[in-house]
């Protein structure tokens, strides 16, 4: 790889419209030490080298981000990486943020063998102003704005370690998290109504409410249903019979 060329770790790169620009290896291990007789370390050992990556996005052209999971396989320089979280944010007058993480789990997966959180469809778009993401919500309230809105999908993902290295992994807490700011001009607080499969989870709350221009800011989750290999094999099996 060079400086102009970034490791896309968490594989939600698209030629001319998602631009990886940064990425971050995260590396971590692990460093036994022994103690002699004499008290000096006697035997030193590391291991249990293993990364947990993410990688910083530029959105170029418009795109829907679709066919993402949670759990998905991205392969980087024979190691094997599950997709673990995906951060969009839009506000106003400000450049769209995309990230995404990763953790390093057993070199043997694939997306096939692990079990996955379906993402909806991810609606990017290079324009500078805030939209509610996923339609976790409707917004009322004359003339109430929203200014800010910002969604994590993510789940954890869980390697089995056997001496500092994973041999089977996991995932699960699936689930989607939209956080709102809305700034509120005229004398009518705004209104979130939460789309049919989403809770309020952290109601309407105002900072400064003696403000001639309060802002409130609203939490919404969805929980992610899990689709699990075995069972999607199994279906798979069963259509080639």
């Amino acid at each position: 790889m060079s400086w102009e060329s970034k490791q896309d770790f968490c594989g939600l790169a698209v030629e001319g419209k998602i631009i990886c620009k940064a990425s971050t290896a995260n590396t971590t291990g692990q460093y036994l030490e022994k103690l002699g007789a004499h008290g000096d370390f006697a035997a030193t050992k590391p291991f249990g080298v293993v990364s947990s990556p993410s990688n910083d996005y530029t959105i170029a052209a418009d795109h829907v981000l679709s066919g993402v999971k949670l759990g998905q396989i991205k392969a980087v320089d024979g190691k094997k990486y599950a997709l673990a979280s995906v951060h969009y944010e839009t506000a106003a007058a400000a450049e769209p943020v995309l990230t995404a993480s990763a953790v390093q789990v057993e070199d043997g997966a694939t997306t096939e063998t692990m079990n996955t959180y379906a993402l909806p469809d991810i609606q990017l778009s290079t324009d500078e102003i805030a939209v509610i993401i996923a339609g976790a919500a409707a917004l009322e309230g004359t003339g109430c704005e929203l200014t800010r809105a910002a969604a994590d999908f993510a789940c954890t993902v869980g390697p089995h370690n056997v001496n500092g290295y994973p041999v089977a992994s996991d995932v699960k807490e699936g689930r989607i998290t939209v956080q709102l700011t809305i700034g509120q001009y005229g004398d009518d607080a705004p209104t979130v109504t939460a789309a049919q499969g989403w809770d309020v989870s952290a109601p309407l709350t105002c900072a400064d409410p003696d403000s001639d221009f309060p802002e409130w800011t609203c939490t919404l989750s969805k929980p992610l249903g899990k689709t699990l290999a075995s069972a999607a094999n199994s279906s798979s099996s069963n259509g080639n019979a």
